[in-house]
């Protein structure tokens, strides 16, 4: 019996992770929506919030991974024609705190947009700077830190319906764009100059004085990697459910 048990445990991890599979059950942290239901999009809002403790979390068992933290891959910048900066094994925190601000969907495009408030965004991770500032020339490489606050985020997401292999009608999400503005920030690199303390507490005060000019060239970067990320994880999603599961009298 015990073996019987064990081989059904691991047809289910298997079904799991294939990318396209039967229909499954809506579980619990999915709340579906009626697309009739006349306040259809401030239901679509209470289940995306309900959602969010299990995106902070994560759903192993539906692959879905943790928002916390949000891992993203290299990113090169250069926020000034003398200034070349490389960040590597980056790690955002808060991105599971999202506010939904608003949300559209419109089932004749498969469009929808969401607009989102990030209160708080921070992010760690290494960092390779070499140029000039300040007339000096800089290099140095480290910890990078990084606070922005009052951060607003624009989705737009194109969504296209497909027969599977199972002759199920089922979604997947074809483009995934995400545009932010930040309302304050600040970042910080350590050991500068070789940690000398007063060099690299001048070059960071002119950083923050110019901050404007790294996030022109930071952004679009991030912009990218998040909205790779979230693709990722939103098609995780969908695509083990139905479209009518998802979307029932759409």
């Amino acid at each position: 019996m015990a073996s019987v048990k064990a081989t059904f445990i691991t047809i289910l991890l298997a079904v799991a992770t294939i990318g396209v599979v039967a229909a499954r059950d809506i579980p619990e942290f999915l709340h579906i929506c009626q697309t009739n239901d006349p306040h259809y999009e401030v239901c679509i809002t209470e289940s995306i919030e309900h959602l969010k403790p299990y995106l902070k979390t994560g759903v192993p068992e539906y692959n879905i991974p943790s928002l916390e933290p949000l891992k993203l891959k290299k990113l090169t910048f250069t926020p000034t024609s003398s200034i070349k900066v490389d960040a590597t094994d980056i790690d955002v925190f808060g991105a599971s705190n999202f506010q939904i601000k608003k949300v559209k969907l419109d089932f004749n495009t498969l469009l929808f947009l969401v607009d989102v408030a990030l209160p708080n965004i921070r992010v760690e991770g290494k960092y390779l700077l070499d140029g000039r500032l300040l007339l000096l020339p800089i290099r140095g490489s480290g910890p990078m830190h990084g606070n922005f606050s009052n951060c607003l985020g624009a989705c737009k997401i194109q969504v296209a319906k497909f027969i599977d292999q199972d002759g199920e009608e089922k979604m997947r999400i074809t483009d995934f764009k995400l545009k932010v503005s930040v309302g304050k920030g600040t970042l910080k690199l350590d050991n500068l100059f070789g940690g000398e303390q007063a060099l690299g507490d001048v070059i960071n005060s002119a950083i923050n004085n110019n901050f404007s000019l790294f996030l022109r060239e930071l952004l679009p970067l991030v912009e990218k990697a998040l909205s790779d990320a979230f693709q990722n994880i939103a098609g995780n999603i969908v695509e083990q459910f139905a479209f009518a599961q998802l979307f029932p009298g759409a």
